[in-house]
Protein backbone atom coordinates (compact mmCIF):
# COMPACT_ATOMS: atom_id res chain seq x y z
CA UNK A 1 0.00 0.00 0.00
CA UNK A 2 1.15 3.62 -0.92
CA UNK A 3 1.59 6.35 1.19
CA UNK A 4 -0.84 8.18 -0.34
CA UNK A 5 -3.53 5.29 0.73
CA UNK A 6 -2.21 4.90 3.68
CA UNK A 7 -2.77 8.39 4.54
CA UNK A 8 -6.55 8.09 3.07
CA UNK A 9 -7.29 4.92 4.75
CA UNK A 10 -6.58 6.86 8.08
CA UNK A 11 -8.37 10.10 7.00
CA UNK A 12 -11.59 7.89 6.18
CA UNK A 13 -11.10 6.09 9.61
CA UNK A 14 -10.69 9.65 11.27
CA UNK A 15 -14.13 10.96 9.52
CA UNK A 16 -16.23 7.86 10.15
CA UNK A 17 -15.02 7.52 14.23
CA UNK A 18 -16.10 11.02 14.50
CA UNK A 19 -19.48 11.03 12.71
CA UNK A 20 -20.78 7.36 13.16
CA UNK A 21 -22.36 7.39 16.12
CA UNK A 22 -23.54 11.29 15.23
CA UNK A 23 -27.29 9.95 14.31
CA UNK A 24 -27.20 7.37 16.98
CA UNK A 25 -26.50 9.60 20.05
CA UNK A 26 -29.98 9.75 21.93
CA UNK A 27 -30.76 6.13 21.19
CA UNK A 28 -27.31 5.10 22.76
CA UNK A 29 -27.83 7.33 25.81
CA UNK A 30 -31.36 5.28 26.72
CA UNK A 31 -30.65 2.19 25.49
CA UNK A 32 -27.63 1.10 25.01
CA UNK A 33 -27.08 -1.81 27.48
CA UNK A 34 -25.24 -0.91 30.69
CA UNK A 35 -22.01 -3.07 32.38
CA UNK A 36 -22.39 -5.88 35.25
CA UNK A 37 -22.30 -4.68 38.33
CA UNK A 38 -19.87 -7.37 39.28
CA UNK A 39 -17.46 -5.80 36.50
CA UNK A 40 -17.95 -2.41 37.90
CA UNK A 41 -16.82 -3.36 41.69
CA UNK A 42 -14.24 -5.96 40.12
CA UNK A 43 -12.16 -2.59 38.74
CA UNK A 44 -12.65 -0.51 41.83
CA UNK A 45 -11.63 -3.36 43.96
CA UNK A 46 -8.26 -4.79 41.02
CA UNK A 47 -7.02 -0.90 40.90
CA UNK A 48 -7.67 0.50 44.40
CA UNK A 49 -9.09 3.87 43.02
CA UNK A 50 -10.15 6.03 45.72
CA UNK A 51 -11.31 9.27 46.15
CA UNK A 52 -7.94 11.08 45.09
CA UNK A 53 -7.63 8.84 42.18
CA UNK A 54 -7.81 10.49 38.29
CA UNK A 55 -9.42 8.35 35.24
CA UNK A 56 -9.47 8.74 31.84
CA UNK A 57 -12.75 7.28 30.20
CA UNK A 58 -11.85 7.30 25.98
CA UNK A 59 -13.96 7.17 23.44
CA UNK A 60 -16.42 7.47 26.87
CA UNK A 61 -19.57 8.13 24.35
CA UNK A 62 -22.76 9.24 26.47
CA UNK A 63 -21.10 8.25 29.61
CA UNK A 64 -22.54 5.17 30.32
CA UNK A 65 -19.41 3.65 32.44
CA UNK A 66 -18.26 7.44 33.57
CA UNK A 67 -21.21 7.78 35.27
CA UNK A 68 -19.55 4.73 37.51
CA UNK A 69 -16.80 6.70 38.90
CA UNK A 70 -18.10 9.75 39.14
CA UNK A 71 -18.82 9.93 42.90
CA UNK A 72 -15.92 7.89 43.89
CA UNK A 73 -12.86 9.59 42.56
CA UNK A 74 -11.10 12.71 42.37
CA UNK A 75 -11.51 13.16 38.44
CA UNK A 76 -13.17 11.48 35.62
CA UNK A 77 -11.78 13.02 32.42
CA UNK A 78 -14.33 11.64 29.50
CA UNK A 79 -12.72 11.67 26.39
CA UNK A 80 -15.02 11.42 23.45
CA UNK A 81 -14.35 12.61 19.51
CA UNK A 82 -18.10 12.70 19.12
CA UNK A 83 -19.67 16.11 19.54
CA UNK A 84 -23.00 14.17 20.09
CA UNK A 85 -22.03 12.05 22.26
CA UNK A 86 -20.17 14.23 24.19
CA UNK A 87 -23.21 16.41 24.83
CA UNK A 88 -25.56 13.84 25.96
CA UNK A 89 -22.71 12.59 28.38
CA UNK A 90 -22.66 16.81 29.52
CA UNK A 91 -26.35 16.99 30.03
CA UNK A 92 -26.42 14.09 32.23
CA UNK A 93 -23.16 14.74 34.01
CA UNK A 94 -21.92 17.68 34.33
CA UNK A 95 -23.78 18.07 37.32
CA UNK A 96 -20.66 16.17 39.05
CA UNK A 97 -17.70 18.55 40.10
CA UNK A 98 -15.66 15.46 39.24
CA UNK A 99 -16.56 15.27 35.89
CA UNK A 100 -14.78 16.49 33.37
CA UNK A 101 -15.86 16.46 29.46
CA UNK A 102 -12.50 16.08 26.79
CA UNK A 103 -12.81 16.65 23.22
CA UNK A 104 -10.29 14.29 22.28
CA UNK A 105 -9.72 11.14 20.79
CA UNK A 106 -7.90 7.93 21.87
CA UNK A 107 -4.95 8.83 19.69
CA UNK A 108 -4.52 12.24 21.36
CA UNK A 109 -6.52 12.68 24.44
CA UNK A 110 -4.80 16.10 25.35
CA UNK A 111 -4.83 15.18 28.86
CA UNK A 112 -0.97 16.28 30.98
CA UNK A 113 1.75 13.86 31.17
CA UNK A 114 1.47 10.92 33.90
CA UNK A 115 -1.81 12.49 35.24
CA UNK A 116 -4.16 9.00 35.11
CA UNK A 117 -4.54 6.60 37.42
CA UNK A 118 -6.81 4.42 35.57
CA UNK A 119 -7.46 4.46 32.11
CA UNK A 120 -10.79 2.88 30.73
CA UNK A 121 -12.48 1.66 27.45
CA UNK A 122 -15.96 0.48 27.41
CA UNK A 123 -17.05 -0.82 23.70
CA UNK A 124 -14.52 1.67 22.22
CA UNK A 125 -11.42 -0.40 21.55
CA UNK A 126 -11.80 -1.29 17.97
CA UNK A 127 -12.19 2.49 17.26
CA UNK A 128 -8.61 2.87 18.05
CA UNK A 129 -5.61 2.94 16.06
CA UNK A 130 -3.67 0.86 18.20
CA UNK A 131 0.04 1.80 17.63
CA UNK A 132 -0.83 5.72 18.64
CA UNK A 133 -2.97 4.83 21.10
CA UNK A 134 -0.36 3.35 23.34
CA UNK A 135 2.26 5.84 22.78
CA UNK A 136 -0.78 8.35 24.37
CA UNK A 137 -2.12 5.75 27.14
CA UNK A 138 2.41 5.52 27.93
CA UNK A 139 2.36 9.41 27.86
CA UNK A 140 -0.80 9.85 30.02
CA UNK A 141 -0.86 7.37 32.78
CA UNK A 142 1.41 7.30 35.93
CA UNK A 143 4.12 4.77 36.92
CA UNK A 144 2.02 1.54 37.68
CA UNK A 145 -1.00 2.64 36.27
CA UNK A 146 -4.06 0.40 35.36
CA UNK A 147 -5.78 0.18 32.40
CA UNK A 148 -9.47 -1.43 32.17
CA UNK A 149 -11.13 -2.56 28.55
CA UNK A 150 -15.11 -3.56 28.83
CA UNK A 151 -17.53 -5.31 26.35
CA UNK A 152 -20.87 -6.34 25.95
CA UNK A 153 -21.70 -9.48 24.87
CA UNK A 154 -25.04 -11.09 23.73
CA UNK A 155 -25.01 -14.56 24.69
CA UNK A 156 -27.92 -16.17 22.92
CA UNK A 157 -27.02 -16.99 19.62
CA UNK A 158 -30.60 -17.66 18.19
CA UNK A 159 -31.41 -14.07 18.61
CA UNK A 160 -27.52 -12.80 17.71
CA UNK A 161 -27.97 -14.99 14.34
CA UNK A 162 -31.27 -13.90 13.76
CA UNK A 163 -30.11 -9.93 13.87
CA UNK A 164 -27.07 -10.89 11.99
CA UNK A 165 -29.76 -11.56 8.74
CA UNK A 166 -30.87 -8.32 8.49
CA UNK A 167 -27.57 -6.65 9.10
CA UNK A 168 -27.44 -6.23 5.01
CA UNK A 169 -27.43 -3.57 2.66
CA UNK A 170 -30.98 -4.94 1.55
CA UNK A 171 -32.34 -3.53 4.83
CA UNK A 172 -30.12 0.19 4.65
CA UNK A 173 -27.39 -1.42 7.18
CA UNK A 174 -23.78 -1.62 6.35
CA UNK A 175 -22.37 -5.04 7.30
CA UNK A 176 -20.22 -5.04 10.60
CA UNK A 177 -18.09 -6.11 8.86
CA UNK A 178 -17.74 -3.35 6.07
CA UNK A 179 -17.43 -0.71 8.86
CA UNK A 180 -14.14 0.86 8.07
CA UNK A 181 -11.56 0.28 11.30
CA UNK A 182 -7.98 0.53 12.06
CA UNK A 183 -6.00 -2.65 11.89
CA UNK A 184 -6.66 -4.13 15.46
CA UNK A 185 -4.01 -5.95 17.99
CA UNK A 186 -4.36 -8.51 20.40
CA UNK A 187 -5.20 -6.97 23.84
CA UNK A 188 -2.27 -8.21 24.95
CA UNK A 189 -0.53 -5.64 22.63
CA UNK A 190 -1.68 -3.24 25.54
CA UNK A 191 -0.32 -4.77 28.33
CA UNK A 192 3.00 -5.49 29.72
CA UNK A 193 3.45 -9.72 28.68
CA UNK A 194 0.04 -10.39 28.95
CA UNK A 195 -0.09 -9.13 32.80
CA UNK A 196 -3.76 -8.97 32.84
CA UNK A 197 -6.58 -11.00 33.96
CA UNK A 198 -9.66 -11.27 32.01
CA UNK A 199 -12.88 -12.33 34.15
CA UNK A 200 -16.63 -12.10 32.84
CA UNK A 201 -20.09 -11.40 34.20
CA UNK A 202 -23.20 -12.60 33.50
CA UNK A 203 -25.99 -10.17 33.05
CA UNK A 204 -30.37 -10.51 32.00
CA UNK A 205 -32.40 -7.90 30.16
CA UNK A 206 -35.65 -7.84 29.67
CA UNK A 207 -36.81 -5.37 26.61
CA UNK A 208 -39.66 -4.23 25.62
CA UNK A 209 -40.83 -3.53 21.68
CA UNK A 210 -38.99 0.23 22.14
CA UNK A 211 -35.91 -0.93 24.29
CA UNK A 212 -35.46 -3.64 21.85
CA UNK A 213 -35.81 -1.36 18.78
CA UNK A 214 -33.68 0.93 20.37
CA UNK A 215 -30.68 -0.73 21.34
CA UNK A 216 -30.49 -2.11 17.72
CA UNK A 217 -30.89 1.15 16.33
CA UNK A 218 -28.08 2.28 18.27
CA UNK A 219 -25.60 0.46 16.78
CA UNK A 220 -23.26 2.34 13.93
CA UNK A 221 -24.40 0.09 11.50
CA UNK A 222 -27.96 0.35 11.04
CA UNK A 223 -29.67 2.77 8.96
CA UNK A 224 -31.02 6.13 10.49
CA UNK A 225 -34.57 7.10 10.34
CA UNK A 226 -33.73 9.17 7.76
CA UNK A 227 -32.73 6.04 5.39
CA UNK A 228 -35.00 5.04 2.51
CA UNK A 229 -34.60 1.80 3.68
CA UNK A 230 -35.25 2.26 7.51
CA UNK A 231 -39.01 1.15 7.27
CA UNK A 232 -38.04 -2.19 5.53
CA UNK A 233 -35.12 -2.66 8.78
CA UNK A 234 -37.80 -1.43 11.09
CA UNK A 235 -40.47 -4.23 9.86
CA UNK A 236 -37.09 -6.96 9.87
CA UNK A 237 -36.29 -6.01 13.38
CA UNK A 238 -40.46 -6.41 14.80
CA UNK A 239 -40.22 -10.01 13.18
CA UNK A 240 -37.20 -10.86 15.41
CA UNK A 241 -38.88 -9.52 18.28
CA UNK A 242 -42.38 -11.03 17.23
CA UNK A 243 -40.67 -14.69 17.24
CA UNK A 244 -38.92 -14.30 20.69
CA UNK A 245 -41.07 -12.39 22.45
CA UNK A 246 -43.05 -13.75 25.34
CA UNK A 247 -45.67 -10.91 27.28
CA UNK A 248 -44.37 -8.51 25.34
CA UNK A 249 -40.34 -8.68 26.23
CA UNK A 250 -37.33 -10.52 24.80
CA UNK A 251 -35.46 -12.13 27.40
CA UNK A 252 -31.08 -11.60 26.68
CA UNK A 253 -28.37 -13.37 28.15
CA UNK A 254 -25.27 -11.13 28.12
CA UNK A 255 -22.27 -10.93 29.88
CA UNK A 256 -20.03 -8.31 30.43
CA UNK A 257 -16.52 -9.02 29.44
CA UNK A 258 -13.42 -7.18 31.36
CA UNK A 259 -10.11 -7.38 31.05
CA UNK A 260 -7.77 -5.62 33.85
CA UNK A 261 -4.02 -5.00 34.44
CA UNK A 262 -1.13 -2.40 34.45
CA UNK A 263 0.77 -1.39 31.96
Amino acid sequence: MGSNEQHHKKKEHSIESRSAYSSKAEKYAQYRWDYAPEAINMIIKTTGISATSSIADIGAGTGILSQHFVELVKNVFAVEINPEMRSLAERSLTGYPTFHSIDGCAEATTLPDQSIDLITAAQAIHWFDPEPTKREFLRIIKPDGWLAILRNYLRDDEVGEAMQDIFTDEYGAVPPQDVTLPEGKPLSFYYSHDQFRTLTYEFINYLTWDAFLGSTLSASYTPSEEHPKFQKFEQAVRHVFDRFSIDGRVTTHGFTELHVGRF
